[in-house]
């Protein structure tokens, strides 16, 4: 039990802010909390949570948590392993970002100035690197840059007061993985990494490479599909093939008419816009619903408007590709253009202006403790 003689000359440099240090025993036969309890005689800073079932990491840290917020008053909720992997001289570099604004500050190994032990094996740092990368894919936070790290500091008042730990996709290693993916996914926290030199251990390597990567992919898994951003997507996607076939068979009409090209391909993509925007209006954002004759013919217009953009890309693009490949390619040509051009420009458009939500600013801002 290191850790608290350890904590005890870095706590009391940290100023403007009260740190205590919460343990949970999960009915450990080593004696833990029995040595916890003699400490919080000369620290009363240090908190014990005992006799829990051992159900993993995740679970442990679970309680520990809505302990924390209940019975402590915490402002923030600190991730901190004991094993000196975390080096305890680094926490005030973390504190000190609370009085910049941020909600979600993250000790990171993977940004300029971090680092992962040297004396890693070539497959675990691989492990380590891909189980990271998978994550930020996965969960389409590139930004983030250490997702699977365990030493972070996460603002309480509107974001982990706020969540279910009852819906906890892992109880075990990932549920760090489901809780950044809140705060940064489903809150839109504030974040901040801070680089940290993570230290090395010996125990505990060959059971994460075996298990927890399993564990890592089911929570992105779960988390994507309830994550409503996710499906309101699919729903644009499967709106967007249902254009692109009447975008097809209209363009094939219209060319078998010996429409000119530019005509051809211009009729086509109206037909497709009308799709769009009727399938859209009543499903994918069937919450912002547009309602009435005049709004719906006003945002109609609107609509043709910003998807004029989408036109001149595909007449342009359509009629470069009848320029260097010839009109009988049309059809292959057609999927590439929507796909990585107009696909993307829609969705952007559909979002920020067309179906753009209004946001609810708040009234006063929650002060700092």
């Amino acid at each position: 039990m290191k850790m608290i003689p350890a904590l005890s000359e870095i706590l009391p440099t940290i100023k403007n802010h009260k740190i205590e240090v919460l343990y949970v025993d999960d009915s450990s036969p080593d004696g833990t909390a029995e040595v916890v309890k003699k400490f919080q005689e000369d620290y009363p800073w240090i908190h014990l949570l005992p006799n829990g079932k051992k159900r993993g990491l995740g679970d442990a840290y679970s309680r520990g948590m809505r302990y924390a917020m209940k019975n402590l008053g915490a402002d923030y909720l600190m991730e901190f392993d004991g094993d000196f992997q975390h080096p305890p001289k680094d926490i005030p570099k973390l504190v000190e970002q609370i009085d910049h604004g941020f909600d979600y500050i993250l000790a990171s190994r993977y940004v300029k100035g971090g680092s992962i032990p040297k004396e890693w094996t070539i497959d675990r740092k691989a492990i380590s690197f891909f189980g990271n990368l998978v994550a930020r894919i996965g969960l389409l936070i590139p930004q983030i840059h250490d997702c699977t790290g365990g030493f972070k500091l996460s603002r309480v008042k509107g974001f982990m007061d706020e969540f279910d730990f009852n819906t906890l996709y892992s109880r075990k290693f990932a549920y760090k993985i489901h809780l950044l993916a809140y705060m940064v996914v489903t809150k839109g926290a504030k974040v901040k990494e801070v680089p940290f030199h993570f230290a090395s251990r010996t125990a505990g390597i060959s059971k994460y490479m075996t298990n927890e990567i399993i564990e890592s992919l089911k929570v992105i898994f779960l988390f994507q599909l309830h994550n409503p951003k996710i499906l309101r997507f699919l729903k644009f996607g499967t709106v967007g093939f249902i254009g692109y076939l009447f975008n097809a068979f209209g363009l094939k009409w219209f060319t078998d008419l010996t429409f000119p090209g530019w005509m051809a391909w211009g009729l086509s993509t109206e037909i497709a816009i009308i799709s769009n925007f009727t399938l859209n209006n009543f499903w994918t954002f069937s919450d912002q619903k547009i309602k009435g004759v005049i709004s719906i013919i006003s945002k109609f217009l609107q609509f043709n408007f910003t998807s004029a953009g989408a036109l001149l890309i595909q007449v342009a693009l359509g009629s470069v590709s009848d320029y260097l490949f010839g009109s009988q390619y049309r059809q292959l040509a057609l999927p590439v253009i929507i796909l990585f051009f107009v696909l993307p420009y829609n969705y952007l458009m559909y979002t920020l202006v067309i179906w753009k939500k209004t946001k609810t600013l708040p009234s006063s801002e929650s002060a700092l403790r």
